[in-house]
Formats: structure tokens, sequence, C-alpha cells
């Protein structure tokens, strides 16, 4: 259980370094158009289900 926390831990430090570093990187930065791709990005596991394609049954013939 404590390497989980550790690394959550870890995965957020990464993403606040990546952050902080973007506008060094990315010359022209739109930090609107950045922070509603990282929120998007952050939420899409609740469309997954919508988005998979669906099972359908096969009937022997």
């Amino acid at each position: 259980m404590m390497g989980f926390f550790v690394w959550e831990m870890v995965k957020i430090a990464l993403t606040v370094a990546m952050l902080l570093a973007a506008p060094k990187v990315i010359q022209g930065l739109s930090w609107p158009a950045m922070l509603v791709g990282l929120v998007v990005t952050m939420q899409v596991y609740w469309a997954a289900p919508f988005l998979a394609p669906r099972k359908t049954k096969h009937r022997d013939e």
C-alpha cells in the first residue's frame, strides 16, 4: 500500500514539474488551452465506457 502512495506522489510531483517547465520549453504557450487539455485528459476515463465498442453476440447458423 505504501508503494502505491509513493508512486502517486511521484506522479503528482512530475506533473507539477512539467507544468512549471512548460513555459520555458514551449514558446507562445496558451495557458487556457493547456489547462483545458490537462483537465480533459484527466477526466476522459469517465467517457471510456461510452466510447468503447459494444460486444455483439454471434449466432451460430
